[in-house]
């Protein structure tokens, strides 16, 4: 052997040795977008009066916009963020602090003394974004700080899909746009994304059964084909009838400043029948479209936060939660865990949880509890980070399935931090 390839072995047996001896890296976060592992503990579907119960009383808040006669709550309340950054160190898309002036403009185009002068019904015609003040630029905390800057929007209240019934209060002073209340929240939306109803119109679409739509970001076209917009899981349409592997659905189309309802069609692989029966095929189709989505403070870019993923997982099962995840934590039975160390909490959570069915809640953040593994409660959640020991965060950014100890690992974790020991409530939403 020549001088040279023995040198070769020999450093190929050290490295080898230098491997098998050194310490591994462990594998500090453990996320899965894999639901199949979990769907053999989803109970049976619901009896079919419950399900009937439940889903009429979806309707009623989903429509209830449509039912008001003006908003139903105060200018005060409405102008509440006025109040609340008003003298806050606030920061513009620049990464500057963002100018008086410019958010001066803002309170001023917003115009809250005209509140509740015009009430019109109106209906969301594509896709938007639900704004606290009356402009599309963003409000941040300073961006140095851990957990600020991009994606947390402080003006981003909501994304708000096509086909939501709203009425109006108002519109800013120079026309722009128009202060709503939705089924679900309050807020500026941009005139051009919404059009005005008729009660005719009203009558016809609240009259027919609804779709909703199973697939993330299909596209819908108009009645001739035209590309309209990308709707989003849980997008629901007015279902008009059937053909040969497609619905018939209504879709909003703006003529002037008024609905037009255009017939459209939609492959019947993208969509089911309102509600959805919750059994282990459905919840497995709706999870997996949800899963592995990048996370969307407040709806950004489109994608959804922890709140508007558990909304959007019931949503076609018919099932009504709230927009945020406080006022999710009291749907349906609540248990408090407050008070209980991280060890009682699981065992409480995977003894008196539903796969499913239940949420589980900390301040800032909630999370659908999927069933247990090898002893340990698992969740599925759309989550921004781990908080780390120094203040800073460990980004995970989409919604994955993990167990309650995330981060446990990960040397810098704030151990303090966990989502274990940070849980503070769990919800059963559906009781048999």
């Amino acid at each position: 052997m020549s001088r040279s390839h023995f040198g070769l072995v020999l450093a190929l047996l050290w490295l080898a040795w230098f491997a098998g001896c050194a310490p591994k890296s462990p594998h500090l976060l453990e996320t899965s977008t894999q639901i199949a592992p979990f769907l053999k503990q989803v109970s049976g579907p619901l009896p079919k009066t419950q399900e009937k119960r439940l889903y009429a009383d979806f309707l009623a808040r989903y429509y209830r916009p449509w039912q008001l006669d003006e908003l139903d709550t105060t200018a005060e309340t409405a102008s509440w963020a006025v109040r609340h950054y008003a003298g806050k160190a606030l920061f513009a898309e620049n990464r500057r602090p963002l100018p008086k002036a410019r958010f001066d403009a803002w309170v001023e185009n917003a115009d809250y003394e005209a509140f509740n002068t015009l009430k019109r019904h109106a209906i969301v015609v594509h896709p938007t974004s639900l704004r606290l003040f009356p402009t599309r630029r963003p409000i941040f905390y300073d961006p140095s700080l851990p957990g600020e800057g991009y994606p947390f929007d402080y003006n981003q209240n909501s994304a708000i899909k096509a086909c939501t019934p709203l009425i109006v209060s108002h519109l800013s002073r120079d026309g722009g746009w128009a202060f709503v209340q939705s089924p679900f929240a309050l807020g500026w939306l941009p005139v051009r994304d919404i059009a005005f109803v008729s009660e005719k119109q009203i009558e016809t679409i609240m009259r027919l059964p609804k779709l909703a739509v199973l697939k993330e970001y299909i596209p819908v076209y108009d009645g001739r084909q035209n590309f309209l917009f990308y709707a989003k899981m849980a997008t629901l349409f007015p279902w008009a009838g059937e053909e040969e592997g497609f619905y018939k659905i209504l879709v909003p189309q703006k003529e002037g400043g008024s609905l037009s309802l255009s017939r459209s069609l939609l492959p019947k692989a993208w969509a089911s029948a309102m509600p959805l029966e919750m059994k282990r095929e459905n919840v497995g189709r709706v999870a997996s479209q949800l899963l592995g989505e990048p996370y969307g403070w407040g709806g950004m870019a489109e994608d959804r936060d922890c709140s508007a993923m558990t909304r959007d997982f019931f949503a076609p099962f018919g099932i009504w939660l709230p927009r945020n995840s406080k006022a999710q934590a009291k749907a349906g039975k609540a248990i408090d865990l407050q008070t209980l160390s991280a060890k009682e909490k699981e065992r409480i959570i995977l003894k008196e949880a539903v796969p499913f069915r239940t949420l589980l809640y900390l301040p800032g953040h909630i999370m659908l509890y999927v069933g247990k593994q090898e002893g340990r409660a698992y969740a599925m959640h759309n989550i921004w980070g781990i908080r780390t020991g120094n203040g800073g965060r460990y980004i995970v950014g989409k919604a994955v399935i993990t167990d309650l100890w995330l981060g446990e690992n990960l040397p810098e974790a704030d151990k303090a931090s966990l989502l274990i020991e940070r849980i503070r409530s769990m919800n059963i939403v559906v009781e048999f």
